[in-house]
């Protein structure tokens, strides 16, 4: 193997632990999205609280240092939030 193909494998490597990280916290978010529904049942409230998500999509977009832009951001989130709301 080149030292090129090494240095994609090192990177690669690290891509495959971030995506696991992702998806842990993903599920986590899950977890807790569907506590919160629980507890809105329970209470009587509104499932849906576009508010909420207007704050969501605003602290990231704040908190974003790049590279990625805030059109990508804004999608990524949106569908985040349009997979939670499915559960």
């Amino acid at each position: 193997m080149s030292e090129i193909e090494e240095k994609i494998e090192k990177l690669r490597s690290q891509i495959d632990e971030i995506d696991q990280k992702i998806l842990e916290h993903l599920n986590k978010r899950a977890e807790l999205v569907s506590a919160i529904k629980q507890l809105k049942i329970e209470g009587g409230l509104p499932h849906l609280d576009i508010e909420r998500e207007r704050e969501i999509l605003e602290k990231v977009i704040a908190s974003n240092a790049g590279p990625l832009n805030k059109e990508a951001i804004l999608k990524i989130y949106r569908r985040i939030l349009k997979c939670m709301k499915t559960m």
